[in-house]
């Protein structure tokens, strides 16, 4: 289990990695030249991706039925994979310069339409003649709607380069949902999820580089956290006193190329 959660931790900072490798080498390449004035209010309009694991763990369970199943593998401890998804944002910011160093703030809109389901299927070994070779089917679905970000930006000038770090507060439209599908009994769980506008952080870096007096490129990689949901399954019609529970974590990793327009 460590060398899983060790396994995903690496795949998740890799955006980071790279953009700070790329940070570096820009850096290296730059000669020391004086700074430009990065001082003022600017506009930004941005394309990108969208990444994350729609992760979800299984929580509390009950139930004799449902304690077996969990027993006999038939819904998994951990389930995720890595998805992408492309996004457009649009952000307006105002930072402060004082020699090579740089201070600011920066609010930002992504248009996200991340969907991320996972499905899980294993066959019932349960010795019971009506559950033995059933097929049990599960989903596991996490969707983020649009994302806002009120963010700090500290950087650093150098020649025609800014180099910077961010972090501060995220909101965005979550929903997530979990299913059962038993097609040899002809049952499909009622619709069991949780949607709202969660909160959490976001933290990145990246690198600006000016072209112009008033307009700038910059690319960025940052992480977003927000609410873990626990999704409830309860069925006390078809299965009734039988319970299972699955918590989401619902963060991600944008990765953004910008363009920025100063005032």
């Amino acid at each position: 289990m460590g060398g899983k959660h060790t396994a995903k931790r690496s795949r998740n900072a890799l955006p980071i990695a790279l953009a700070l490798s790329a940070i570096c080498t820009a850096s290296l390449a730059e000669e020391t030249l004086p700074a430009e004035d990065w001082s003022g209010v600017y506009s930004s309009l941005m394309l990108g991706l969208t990444q994350s694991d729609g992760e979800a763990n299984l929580g509390l369970f009950s139930g004799a039925l449902l304690t077996l199943d969990v027993q006999n593998g038939l819904f998994p401890a951990e389930i995720d994979g890595t998805r992408a998804t492309g996004l457009a944002g649009l952000g307006i910011g105002y930072s402060l310069q004082r020699g090579n160093f740089l201070v600011g703030v920066e609010g930002d809109f992504s248009f996200l339409d991340h969907n991320h389901t996972h499905y899980f299927s294993r066959i019932d070994p349960n010795p019971d003649p009506i559950f033995n070779g059933l097929e049990t089917n599960s989903a596991y679905k996490t969707e983020f709607g649009n994302l806002m970000t009120l963010r700090i930006r500290g950087g650093y000038a150098q020649g025609q380069n800014l180099f910077f770090a961010t972090a501060g507060l995220a909101a965005g439209k979550v929903r997530n949902e979990f299913a059962i599908d038993l097609p040899g009994l002809g049952y499909s769980s009622p619709e069991w999820s949780a949607s709202g506008t969660r909160h959490g952080l976001i933290f990145g870096v990246g690198l600006e580089r000016r072209m112009t007096e008033r307009v700038s490129l910059k690319a960025e990689v940052m992480r977003f956290d927000l609410k873990d949901v626990t999704v409830e399954a309860r069925d006390p019609v078809v299965f009734p006193g039988e319970s299972i529970d699955y918590k989401f974590r619902n963060s991600g990793t944008l990765v953004r190329l910008g363009v920025n327009f100063a005032f």
